[in-house]
């Protein structure tokens, strides 16, 4: 009798560590971000008013100084307004190291751009807006710097497109009735219930990355802000009330390009 019941205890072990095996062997479908852009951000060009108003050289209060280093004797402007009556457009960047200014006119910076010096890698930080409006915040990151004999010149920049194409492979997600799970490399995947209740379904492409994009480049390294947007079978906007941002560390590479790391789910 007591042999039989050790030999339905181990068939039951056997047959539970199998089942735990199978389910936690269950991969979940998962699909891909989508991007909104469609393709790579103009940059435009500013107008004949602007660039002449930046032909006076002279920094009154229709610019707003963004930066004012005075350790790394480095400061940054952007025009706001060429006149009283007449805007810039969100055109128009002034950048000053020692006693050389130089200008940057077809620079977008909008509304509340950032600067930051960076003295360890002789650089200047900037982010301009070339997208923004309702529900839509695009940065463009801008690597400047000052050569020893002649003007300031763009090191570099990423272009909001090919930020937003390298962030869709970033992360992945899953939905079940109301939750939508993501994932993000090896970190543990984050789910959140979406209360939106006047859309309808979700559209079979979901999630989208594109019309939130921002940079943090306050500390020793640069970080990318990202928040994908739900879309819905009704309508076209895509809503972001229960989403949580990813961000990603960016390096510059010397030929121009960047590479995303340390992409993680922010709570």
């Amino acid at each position: 009798m007591k042999i039989r019941n050790l030999i339905a205890i181990c068939v039951l072990l056997t047959v539970s560590a199998a089942v735990a095996v199978s389910c936690k062997g269950k991969k979940v479908e998962t699909k891909p971000v989508k991007g909104v852009l469609e393709e790579p951000v103009k940059e435009g060009a500013a107008s004949e008013m602007v660039n002449a108003t930046l032909d006076r050289h002279v920094l009154d209060s229709n610019f707003e100084n963004l930066l004012l280093d005075t350790v790394n004797k480095v400061a940054v402007w952007s025009l706001v307004r060429c006149d009283s009556v007449t805007s810039s457009d969100g055109f128009g960047i002034v950048v000053a190291k020692e006693s050389r200014a130089t200008i940057l006119a077809n620079i977008r910076h909008g509304n509340n751009p950032t600067a930051r010096y960076d003295a360890a890698n002789g650089c200047l930080w900037l982010t301009g807006i070339p997208m923004e409006g309702t529900g839509v915040h695009v940065e463009r990151l801008y690597q400047i710097k000052f050569p020893e004999n002649g003007p300031a010149t763009i090191a570099a920049t990423i272009d909001p497109y090919e930020m937003q194409q390298a962030l869709c492979n970033q992360l992945k997600y899953s939905i079940k009735g109301e939750k939508i799970t993501l994932y993000c490399g090896d970190q543990e995947p984050v789910t959140v219930t979406n209360t939106v209740k006047d859309m309808g379904d979700f559209y079979d492409d979901a999630l989208w990355f594109g019309e939130q994009l921002s940079y943090d480049i306050s500390g020793e390294n640069v970080y990318v802000h990202a928040t994908p947007g739900v879309s819905f079978v009704t309508g076209k906007v895509l809503h972001y009330d229960d989403m949580p941002t990813i961000s990603a560390k960016v390096t510059l590479n010397a030929d121009g390009s960047f590479t995303l790391s340390d992409a993680k789910i922010e709570n």
